[in-house]
């Protein structure tokens, strides 16, 4: 545990950043309407109905709705006896690969959790829910509950803690200031990631309709699959390098099927002492393992993990070799309808087709795909671009390092 000291009766860890006059430390629990526990139980789930939140739904804060889960009304009445969630209400992950995160309730849509998370319910008479994501979100809280666990299982925040953690408390009017600063940036992210996924949406259908009658061969045929490794984790001088090493929960995390930065990076002596070879840009990953069947392509040259497959571009130029990986992946799962899909070998790829696409079309369709790929890349570098910027300035807001005018002045000149 971190070490504290007591502000007013708070307990504020020594890491934590001082704070101006005329703020406050609160514990959270002072400064909220509720906090809910979650049912704790799988609920079965439906084709259509209200939604079901689950922790793997926003691993980095924002709740996106693609591909959540449904329940049946009456699952859904029964799962929000405690408290319906709402617009202004968080969840708030504690427990599992990705606890201590906060995530908004959108407007207008019917949501109960999952298990592995609380509903908090800010009063807004005192706390600007939006503030509060935000703080929640910040490196200092992340910093602090990231070794938090119960015994030796899974990292896991108990309710108590939760309920007691320290908040930074400005006047609710500053609060809701630094909050439209930072989502102003987060604002801007969001339409970058639209316009990406909107040119990946005419990529994938160009390609589709280029290719529907071309013959095919088996896969193993006509691309090299090449594995990925893993630095012995026991040896510090493998790690925190500067070449980019993803693994699937990166892939997971990739928008429009492109990664643009990994959770991890190695050094030259972590690439050299295994198996984990950087391979170039425009190269294209298949998770083989955990969650299976996602693609992304590499934006920067990047070593992967054991749990997945690259393809690296030769004849086949990188736009077209990504939509003809991401076409065999649906294959793959197709093969395996009704069966657990729990890998990928070398064997799959000698039982999926794909087509053999002649050299005068994949000249042509890698123009096309090329260009709507820059695109998306340019997009979600900018995103990065801001993030880092918001990340950059959370900081600093939340302990009123920067006064807001100061960070207004800053952000106008990014969005």
């Amino acid at each position: 545990m971190n070490d504290e000291i007591s502000v007013n009766g708070v307990r504020v860890p020594l890491d934590f950043p001082s704070v101006p006059a005329g703020w406050d430390w609160k514990s959270l629990n002072v400064l909220c309407e509720g906090i809910y526990d979650c049912p704790h139980s799988t609920p079965d789930l439906t084709d259509d109905g209200p939604y079901l939140a689950r922790t793997q739904d926003f691993p980095d804060g924002a709740l996106s709705l693609n591909g959540m889960a449904q329940v049946s009304r009456a699952t859904y009445l029964d799962r929000v006896r405690r408290a319906i969630p709402a617009h202004g209400d968080l969840l708030y992950s504690r427990e599992g690969s990705y606890h201590g995160i906060a995530a908004e309730i959108p407007e207008d849509v019917e949501i109960c959790m999952g298990q592995r998370m609380v509903l908090i319910r800010p009063d807004q008479d005192l706390l600007n829910f939006r503030f509060l994501k935000y703080w929640l979100n910040s490196r200092f809280v992340r910093d602090f509950i990231s070794g938090m666990r119960e015994g030796s299982g899974a990292p896991r925040i108990n309710l108590p803690t939760v309920r007691g953690m320290a908040v930074p408390v400005p006047a609710v009017r500053e609060q809701e200031a630094i909050s439209s600063i930072l989502g102003a940036l987060d604002d801007k992210i969001a339409v970058n990631e639209r316009i990406a996924a909107t040119a990946d949406q005419l990529a994938n259908a160009i390609f589709d309709v280029a290719v529907q009658s071309v013959s095919p061969r088996p896969m193993a045929e006509i691309l090299d699959p090449v594995l990925g490794g893993t630095p012995d984790r026991r040896v510090e001088n493998f790690w925190e390098g500067d070449i980019p090493w993803a693994s699937v929960k990166d892939v997971v995390n990739s928008v429009a099927g492109a990664l643009v930065s990994t959770e991890e990076c190695i050094t030259e002596l972590g690439e050299r002492g295994s198996r984990a070879k950087r391979m170039p840009a425009g190269s294209v990953i298949l998770t083989a393992r955990g969650t299976v069947g996602l693609v992304a392509r590499l934006t920067m040259p990047a070593a992967f993990n054991q749990s997945c497959y690259a393809f690296v571009p030769g004849e086949t130029p990188p736009a077209v070799l990504f939509h003809l990986i991401r076409l065999a992946s649906r294959r793959m799962m197709a093969l395996a309808h009704g069966t657990v899909f729990s890998t990928v070998n070398m064997k799959t790829f000698q039982h999926v087709e794909i087509p053999e696409i002649p050299k005068g079309l994949s000249d042509s369709l890698q123009g096309e795909l090329g260009s709507l790929h820059e695109l998306i890349e340019e997009n979600l570098k900018q995103s990065l671009t801001l993030s880092s910027l918001r990340d950059t300035l959370l900081p600093q807001l939340m302990s009123g390092r920067i006064r807001v005018k100061d960070a207004e002045k800053i952000v106008e000149d990014h969005v």
